[in-house]
């Protein structure tokens, strides 16, 4: 079987074991569960929100910093 150019991937406990009983109950391997999640997410969605992150943050430290927002 050819090797496959995947990143290491952080998965928190309480997902690994979500993921787990998913790829127990298809008779699949966790990596084949988590790349049908990663395929099907709004990955627009998720880069709005991560944008805003740094500025929630920011608020939330009552601008003891400032966060730059640069757009590319």
């Amino acid at each position: 079987m050819a090797q496959t150019q995947r990143k290491p991937v952080y998965i928190q406990p309480e997902h690994h074991n979500i993921l787990r009983r998913i790829a127990y109950e298809q008779r699949c391997n966790i990596s084949d569960v988590l790349d049908a999640v990663l395929e099907q997410a709004d990955w627009e969605k998720i880069a709005q929100e991560a944008s805003n992150k740094p500025v929630e943050r920011a608020k939330e430290r009552g601008g003891s910093y400032k966060v730059s927002r640069e757009t590319t």
